[in-house]
C-alpha cells in the first residue's frame, strides 16, 4: 500500500525544531499549540517511530527525528520550489545577501545550496564583511538580508541564535599566569575584542594585544599557529583548537547572531530565504523545544 506523507505536518514538525517552541511553531503556521502537538503524533503514527520525547517541561527530538528533520526539509523546499517554478512563475531576481565570517563556511555553504535549488533562475550575490558594513548596504539598498551580530537599528531584525563567546586557543598553547595574556583580536570595531578587552580589565588580568587582523581566516591562523589567545563563538573551534580552560581567564558574555532585512524588500522569495537562512544557523545548535 502507497502512503503519502503531509505536508503540513512535516512544515509543522519543521517549525518546531527551528524555532525552539511548539508555542512559536504554532504561531508561524497558524494553528494553536495543542493542534500541533496533535500534528507531531500523527506524524509519529505514520512514520512508525517516536520524533520528540519529553525532558523536563520540554522536549527534545529523538535520534530518529534529528535524522528525518533533513529529510522533511528536503520534501519542504522541493514543494516550494515546484511551486514558484510551476505555480506562481520562476523567481529570477537578483538575491542580494550578507553574510557574516564567524557564520562558518559550511553553514554558509548549505543556505547556498538550499537557495540555489529553491531559486534556480535567481543570481545570487553575497557580501562577506563585518555587521556594520553589511547594515549600512542594507540601509542603502545594496542587499536585502543579512546574517551579522546583534546590534541597535531601526531595521527589521530577528535574533537566530545566542551563544557563548569562549576564550580558543591552539591546544598545546599553555599561559602562564604570572604574564600578560597575549590576544589575537580583529580590528576595531568588533563585539569580541571589546568583550576581551573588557572582562580582562574588569578581571584585573594583565593582557597584550599580539595580533590583529581584519580577516577571519588570518586571526584563525595566527590562533593555530599559537601566537596567542582569542575570542571568538564555539563555531570558530577546529580539531587543533580547543576552549581554554584556565581559572585565571575571566568568563565572557553570550554573543547574539541576528538576520536583518528591510521594510520595503518584502518579496515572497525573500521571506523564503530569510527561514532558509534561519533553518541552518540554527542547525549548530542544540534541537531543544519548549513544550
Amino acid at each position: 500500500m502507497i502512503r503519502n506523507l503531509d505536508l503540513d505536518l512535516l512544515r509543522s514538525f519543521a517549525a518546531v525544531a527551528e524555532l525552539g517552541s511548539i508555542s512559536a511553531a504554532g504561531q508561524r503556521v497558524g494553528r494553536t499549540q495543542s493542534a500541533v502537538s496533535l500534528q507531531m503524533d500523527r506524524l509519529a503514527e505514520a512514520l512508525g517511530f517516536a520524533l520528540l520525547e519529553r525532558k523536563g517541561r520540554g522536549v527534545v527530538l529523538t535520534a530518529r527525528g534529528a535524522s528525518f528533520l533533513d529529510d522533511a526539509r528536503r520534501l519542504l523546499d522541493l514543494n516550494d520550489r515546484i511551486l514558484g517554478q510551476h505555480v506562481h512563475g520562476g523567481y529570477a531576481q537578483p538575491l542580494r545577501l550578507g553574510f557574516l565570517q564567524d557564520l562558518g563556511e559550511i553553514a554558509m555553504q548549505r543556505i547556498l545550496a538550499r537557495l540555489g535549488a529553491l531559486f534556480p533562475q535567481a543570481p545570487i550575490t553575497v557580501r562577506v564583511c563585518s555587521t556594520i558594513t553589511m547594515l549600512d548596504k542594507l540601509h542603502s539598498g545594496d542587499i536585502d538580508l543579512a546574517v551579522g551580530f546583534r546590534m541597535d537599528t531601526d531595521l527589521p531584525t530577528t535574533i537566530i541564535a545566542r551563544e557563548p563567546m569562549q576564550w580558543i586557543a591552539a591546544r598545546h598553547l599553555r599561559l602562564a599566569s604570572e604574564e600578560p595574556v597575549p590576544l589575537l583580536l580583529f580590528e576595531a570595531p568588533c563585539v569580541f575584542r571589546a568583550a576581551a578587552i573588557s572582562s580582562l580589565t574588569a578581571a584585573g588580568r594583565g593582557f597584550r594585544v599580539a595580533f590583529t587582523s581584519p580577516s577571519l581566516p588570518g586571526l584563525m591562523a595566527a590562533v593555530g599557529a599559537g601566537l596567542g589567545v582569542t575570542v571568538r563563538s564555539p563555531r570558530a573551534l577546529r580539531p587543533d583548537l580547543a576552549i581554554v580552560n584556565d581559572q585565571s581567564m575571566p568568563q565572557l558574555p553570550d554573543v547574539e547572531f541576528a538576520l536583518y532585512g528591510r521594510a520595503e524588500a518584502a518579496l515572497p522569495a525573500l521571506k523564503q530565504a530569510e527561514e532558509v537562512i534561519f533553518e541552518e544557523v540554527r542547525r549548530e545548535r542544540t534541537l531543544y523545544a519548549a513544550a
